[in-house]
């Protein structure tokens, strides 16, 4: 069993694995970078370290419709640290990997790029992410 870190962005809920989990923090207003893709809040200091900071939502949707940011996870994948600013972070739980369910073909979506299923809880869909192709993604 894995331990997942639950979240919140754009209405729908998500998860990643706990292990690449570096940090939780407050949101806190990212410096800007010139030029950067859309979903690219900025950069920010975390204890001497820069790291971008990613707009979940606009990174996942495409839209432009601002959230209510409360949080940013830190992640660490492959030696590779990036943040995520998220509306919400709720929950750890443990996961069987049985109860992930693959996500029905849908055509052509970005989203099979960054997502390995779905699970149910109590009325509840959630996208398990894959953290390594999510940051790969993001950082092409």
């Amino acid at each position: 069993m894995n331990k997942i870190l639950i979240f919140t962005s754009c209405d729908q809920e998500y998860a990643i694995d706990i292990e690449s989990v570096r940090e939780i923090r407050n949101w806190t207003q990212a410096t800007p970078i010139p030029s950067s893709p859309f979903y690219i809040e900025g950069i920010i200091n975390i204890r001497g370290t820069v790291i971008p900071l990613i707009d979940f939502c606009k990174k996942i949707n495409k839209n432009n419709k601002e959230y209510n940011k409360k949080a940013i996870i830190i992640v660490d994948c492959n030696n590779k640290k990036i943040s995520f600013s998220v509306n919400n972070v709720s929950d750890i739980i443990e996961l069987n990997n049985c109860d992930v369910k693959n996500i029905p073909d849908i055509g052509n979506c970005d989203i099979y790029n960054f997502i390995d299923g779905v699970i149910s809880i109590n009325n509840r869909v959630i996208f398990i992410l894959n953290i390594k192709n999510l940051i790969k993604e993001c950082l092409n």
